[in-house]
């Protein structure tokens, strides 16, 4: 997955979890989420590390 297709999922789960989404999660369904977006956020600064 390029970079710019994990910005865009990472925006968008970001989303879900914003104050003006249009669905509460349980506290599983959002720390799921978060679990997500946080091993997107690691592989891309591992790229980032490895330039």
């Amino acid at each position: 997955m390029s970079n710019i297709d994990q910005l865009k999922k990472l925006k968008e789960g970001l989303l879900l979890l914003s104050r003006d989404r249009e669905v509460v999660f349980s506290f599983h369904e959002t720390f799921k989420h978060v679990d997500e977006l946080l091993e997107i956020v690691d592989d891309l600064l591992a790229k980032e590390s490895t330039k």
